[in-house]
């Protein structure tokens, strides 16, 4: 991994918040914070993971990034450079270097696209190459995905294929124009647990032998150690720890990073058996938007602290940042 000069991503307090619509009877509703002062950075060649449960923030991150929404402050870098506001050439120059693998193959492919159009639609919009060029280099990255070989899925459908088969022409679509960052949204989270390790190592040969920088989201901790070098815990919009992933998850320092790692399934065992228990079992129900953003569900928290006042990520030691008062 290549940590030298500028990271390859660079996050500086990224906000975002969707506005309420406002109902003829009902009035208007409440805002939903998406994003709130969110900062990181991914280093060049490194694989960097988003984890937290659904309705985080995490892929609003990721679609912020390749800017399929735009941020209502903050600013996202790209080798330094801004990408927040690009418009026309400027936009499509960048999206050849930073592209996006969705989370579902079924919805993320054409059903009227054959595989190879499908694939190549990315060569077609930014005219790289002849038709027999890209014919090659459809065939190409087919092949390094594991679809061999090739010309048995050229003129297929996707409903043709496998979920996990749909999931490598998605990658193969990604990684056609040789990106030099790529987001990958829970990309194995409609797949069984053999495929899904299939994909990592696509994801790791991508890393390992092309040098592509990733941002990797999910909801489980195990697929982030598993893959990652780094990895971010976030929680409605805010982010608690950051780390090292093998650190983070053997060492944990915050409630909520706890709390997920109780969740995960513990073979041989059963029952309610907790190794940190910081989840409460029934929420409070007079936490304010004031505090911490965990404060609601956490067995630790400390009153008229926790409630009043929202942590900022600080230096834990061994390069790991927490967001808690009583780290």
């Amino acid at each position: 991994m290549n940590t030298n000069g500028k990271p390859a991503l660079e996050i500086r307090d990224v906000s975002k918040i969707y506005k309420a619509k406002v109902g003829l009877l009902s009035g208007r509703g409440k805002d939903v914070v998406a994003l709130d002062r969110v900062s990181f950075e991914i280093n060049k060649g490194e694989i960097f993971g988003l984890v937290g449960e659904s309705g985080s923030g995490k892929t609003t991150a990721g679609r912020l990034i390749v800017s399929l929404e735009e941020t209502d402050s903050g600013e996202i870098l790209m080798d330094g450079q801004p990408v927040t506001g690009l418009k026309g050439k400027t936009l499509k120059k960048f999206r050849s270097k930073a592209q996006m693998i969705f989370q579902d193959p079924y919805q993320s492919l054409n059903p009227q696209r054959s595989i190879l159009d499908t694939v190549a639609e990315p060569l077609n919009i930014h005219r790289v190459g002849d038709a027999a060029g890209r014919k090659d280099r459809v065939r190409e990255v087919l092949s390094s995905v594991g679809l061999s070989p090739p010309d048995d899925f050229l003129y297929r459908y996707p409903h043709r294929l496998s979920g996990g088969q749909r999931q490598r022409v998605a990658i193969a679509r990604a990684m056609v124009l040789n990106p030099e960052f790529v987001i990958a949204d829970e990309p194995t989270s409609m797949l069984d647990a053999s495929i899904s390790a299939q994909i990592f190592n696509i994801l790791l040969k991508m890393r390992n032998e092309l040098g592509v920088t990733q941002l990797f989201i999910t909801h489980s901790l195990a697929a982030a150690r598993y893959l990652c070098d780094r990895i971010a815990v976030m929680y409605h919009g805010r982010l608690m720890e950051v780390g090292q992933a093998d650190q983070v998850i053997r060492n944990p320092k915050h409630p909520y990073t706890k709390a997920l790692i109780d969740a995960l399934p513990k073979f041989g065992h059963s029952g309610d058996r907790k190794r940190y228990g910081t989840l409460l079992t029934r929420e409070r129900t007079d936490a304010q938007d004031v505090g911490c953003n965990f404060f609601s569900r956490c067995a630790l928290a400390q009153e008229n602290r926790c409630n009043l006042e929202k942590p900022v990520l600080e230096d834990n030691g061994n390069r790991n940042m927490v967001a808690c008062f009583l780290r």
